[in-house]
């Protein structure tokens, strides 16, 4: 674990200097997302993390606390450079990406557990509440005052995810068969990554900011390696995201 935590505090320490105009952002976002995800773990007891974490803020570990800004600035960074009139919605987009990727390997290896079933044994509404949560804290730092993502984003994500859970989740929180939606997934990572290479849409899009992600994305392919090898399944669905980043490193 100890490893684990320090490639972890490397990633956010990387971005922390390559982006340091981002620094006020980051801290906002930090402070963000401690106050939604422990009030949400107090009120609704869906999740808790490996007590094999070293260091904790309340319930939350505080490498968490740090890394989660650094996928969503960058998820918010990308959206821009694609598409600034949408840079919200499209960085929501990727960070529902981002956790589809991230929440099943890191709950095989055991970082964090889910309380109710589902796909690899992470309810929908896990995954989503990231993206309600980004997408929310994106549009304050974009079009409000930054501050008040603080507030504002984890209160709409709380009510967000109340309504989407009785509403939608709720009847789908189960233990899914995997096959069918890896295949899915391979349908949507492919048809998003020929649309992009169709429109040239790498050309809108800085290196830089594309490199900036790769530390993440490696890092949790290694732990894929590590942890998801007995699982052919997970394998095939975490390489299914992979086109979509090909196709915008193809110029």
């Amino acid at each position: 674990m100890l490893l684990l935590e320090l490639s972890c505090a490397a990633i956010v320490a990387l971005y922390a200097a390559l982006r340091r105009d981002a620094l006020p952002s980051l801290l906002l976002l930090a402070l963000a997302g401690f106050v939604g995800e422990d009030s949400v773990i107090r009120a609704y007891g869906f999740y808790f993390y490996s007590p094999a974490w070293h260091l904790f803020v309340d319930r939350v570990p505080l490498l968490i606390i740090l890394i989660w800004p650094v996928v969503i600035h960058s998820a918010w960074r990308l959206g821009h450079a694609i598409a600034p009139a949408r840079a919200s919605l499209l960085g929501a987009a990727i960070v529902l990406a981002d956790a589809s990727l991230i929440e099943p390997i890191a709950v095989h290896a055991r970082l964090w557990t889910w309380t109710e079933p589902g796909l690899f044994a992470v309810p929908p509404i896990g995954i989503f509440g990231w993206a309600y949560f980004a997408g929310v804290a994106m549009v304050c730092l974009e079009r409000v005052r930054a501050t008040a993502a603080i507030v504002v984003a984890p209160f709409v994500t709380h009510g967000l995810l109340l309504a989407s859970w009785w509403i939608v989740f709720r009847p789908l929180s189960r233990t899914l068969p995997p096959w069918p939606f890896v295949a899915a997934i391979w349908a949507v990572g492919a048809w998003v990554g020929i649309v992009i290479f169709r429109h040239r849409v790498s050309r809108r899009v800085p290196t830089p900011d594309l490199l900036l992600r790769a530390p993440g994305a490696l890092f949790f392919f290694a732990l894929l390696g590590i942890y998801g090898r007995d699982l052919p399944s997970l394998c095939v669905w975490s390489l299914a995201f992979a086109p979509p980043y090909i196709a915008l490193f193809i110029r």
